[in-house]
């Protein structure tokens, strides 16, 4: 018998997208002033619209974790999810190329700041592949068995998105060169 069966990598990959986009426009929405100044601290978009950009983003963030646990709106919701990972990578990436290292990455706000690095951009691409493996339908899980492994897989996984982002987004502050 085979438990991780391609049905449970997707299911899995499923809670760990949905993991991910959920509590992360959850912390968005609860600290939007704060969210609103990140936004603005990578100046990638007109002052205009930071705001209105820094209260669409956690809502499209939700629109794809909902949508990612429904049958009929998966395909478009992982099409969203790439989509704002790739955005995120991208953002990530033009202000490393500007040398601008020092902005909060903006993925979960709380205690512990994350800052942008290339590892964090590494991370959202791989995510944003995930979330293309979720275009094609699947079958329901067969089993209890199945059911199990994919939470213990989806658990685990979202347990190692944070241990990772953690350890990527603890990049010293002012750290300068010596010559």
């Amino acid at each position: 018998m085979q438990l991780l069966t391609a049905s449970a990598v997707h299911w899995a990959s499923i809670l760990l997208l949905a993991g991910i986009f959920l509590p992360s426009a959850w912390s968005k929405l609860r600290a939007i002033d704060e969210f609103t100044g990140i936004v603005a601290d990578y100046r990638l978009v007109p002052a205009a619209l930071v705001e209105p950009m820094a209260r669409v983003l956690p809502i499209l963030e939700i629109t794809a974790g909902l949508g990612l646990l429904l049958q009929p709106t998966r395909p478009l919701a992982a099409g969203l999810a790439c989509a704002l990972l790739l955005l995120f990578a991208a953002a990530m990436a033009i202000n490393l190329a500007r040398g601008r290292r020092e902005i909060d990455c903006g993925c979960y706000l709380g205690r512990q700041k994350e800052r942008i690095g290339w590892p964090l951009v590494v991370r959202n691409l791989l995510l944003a592949a995930v979330a293309l493996l979720l275009l094609r339908p699947t079958t329901a899980p067969a089993s209890f068995l199945e059911v199990v492994t994919i939470a213990l897989a989806g658990g685990s996984l979202l347990a190692l998105y944070a241990a990772f982002s953690r350890l990527a987004g603890l990049t010293p502050i002012g750290r300068t060169r010596r010559s």
